[in-house]
């Protein structure tokens, strides 16, 4: 970088030279050169000091949380009690990415000035607004003086949700869509099926007569509507993510979750959030607005840091009971392993739906036809998110649904 100097180190560079022809020459003329050119240093430097004395600030701010794309607003009240101030440069201070906000002023005596002050949240994240900084200089510009007032204020910023209306999860042993009936943790009258003992699964859930004819404990299934819990699996990958910053498939699997959070949070489900990046992320199923402020945060500060691929993570994630619920799964992986997971956990009675993020589409490698096939043949519907591609509509109808009806669960000859 070159170096540019500042008008203070012209001026201390005038005063020695003064003082040096002055002591080489002995002429009086450099000395009161030198004399009056030091003394302008110190009024000026003690200028910018007084300046900054018998100011008095008043923030009011309007926080909260807000999603991508909101406005955090400040209101900013400024009053001299002292002598005028020439200029004053005022900026409140902020994490947020971009330039800060500020302004110039001059006050005269027991001047007050009052602005508002707005923020675009750009990202989502957790940052700080404030303090406010005021710096004054002196006419000459060789001294700036600063002094922060009030204390900075945490803000978490929301990921953007969008409206999917027409995103629904399938019915029972079907490729359709609507309301449908599945195996859940809780009791009911009505034994769907069987499946192998997982160790979060209570001894009365065993099928005893299953258990003696093949060997290996075996759990009951049992049919409940779709008012219990949906587990939503983040992909976090970090070998599997293509594109940068707010254009990336990181930031899209994040729209799409809290949007899919959204939908079924205010249709009154259960919702839980399951993810592996940089740490494990594990926001046990609940419904209300608390709940949707708990999973909202959890986005907000996720990153796709993580190392352990889909098919690992929803392996761990059998023993959460993924296998007893509706599972939507958002993920721009290519990688032809998971779905032979998905389809473990659809064939032993979860329903599983999938939300691929196209990562050809920000740049990357892969094939999602070859993915959404394959999740097919297994009888899981994937819907197929692309780049700038309206999420509603996206979101509207799946792009690979299985062609054939399930009817190949095992099923208990007498219930229990």
């Amino acid at each position: 970088m070159r170096y540019r100097p500042t008008r203070f180190h012209i001026v201390l560079l005038l005063v020695i030279l003064a003082l040096a022809y002055a002591m080489a020459t002995g002429f009086a003329i450099y000395y009161r050169l030198s004399y009056a050119l030091g003394f302008a240093l110190l009024v000026t430097y003690v200028w910018g000091i007084i300046s900054l004395r018998g100011l008095e600030v008043r923030v009011q701010r309007q926080l909260g949380n807000r999603e991508v794309g909101g406005t955090f607003v400040t209101q900013i009240s400024v009053t001299n009690t002292a002598a005028p101030k020439p200029v004053l440069e005022i900026t409140e201070l902020t994490t947020f990415s971009g330039p800060t906000s500020g302004r110039a002023i001059g006050m005269a005596t027991h001047a007050t000035h009052t602005w508002t002050n707005r923020i675009i949240a750009r990202r989502r994240g957790v940052f700080t607004i404030g303090p406010i900084e005021i710096t004054a200089a002196d006419p000459f510009g060789m001294f700036r003086h600063s002094r922060r007032f009030e204390t900075a204020q945490q803000v978490v910023v929301y990921p953007t949700t969008v409206p999917i209306p027409l995103f629904s999860l399938p019915r029972r042993g079907s490729p359709g869509e609507g309301t449908f009936r599945r195996p859940t943790a809780s009791t009911s009258p009505t034994v769907s099926s069987v499946r192998e003992y997982v160790p979060s699964d209570t001894l009365g859930r065993i099928h005893w007569p299953t258990t003696v004819r093949t060997g290996k404990l075996m759990a009951k299934q049992f049919d409940q509507d779709t008012g219990s819990d949906v587990w939503i699996v983040l992909d976090l990958h970090k070998a599997v993510q293509a594109g940068a910053d707010a254009e990336s498939t990181e930031e899209y699997c994040v729209t799409v979750t809290a949007s899919i959070a959204r939908h079924f949070l205010d249709s009154g489900l259960f919702v839980g959030l399951f993810a592996d990046g940089a740490e494990p992320l594990y926001v046990p199923p609940n419904r209300g607005y608390g709940h949707q402020d708990r999973i909202m945060q959890a986005l907000a500060l996720v990153k796709a840091e993580g190392t352990s691929p889909l098919e690992e993570v929803l392996e761990d994630g059998r023993r959460h009971g993924l296998d007893q619920s509706s599972v939507v799964i958002v993920t721009p992986s290519v990688d032809l392993g998971w779905p032979a997971s998905a389809s473990w956990l659809f064939h032993h009675g979860a329903q599983v739906t999938t939300v691929l993020i196209d990562p050809t589409s920000f740049g990357g490698p892969g094939d999602i036809a070859a993915v959404g096939n394959r999740l097919a043949a297994g009888g899981i519907r994937t819907y197929a998110v692309r780049k700038d591609q309206p999420l509603g509509e996206a979101m509207a109808s799946p792009m690979y649904t299985p062609t054939f009806t399930l009817t190949t669960r095992y099923k208990p000859e007498v219930p229990a």
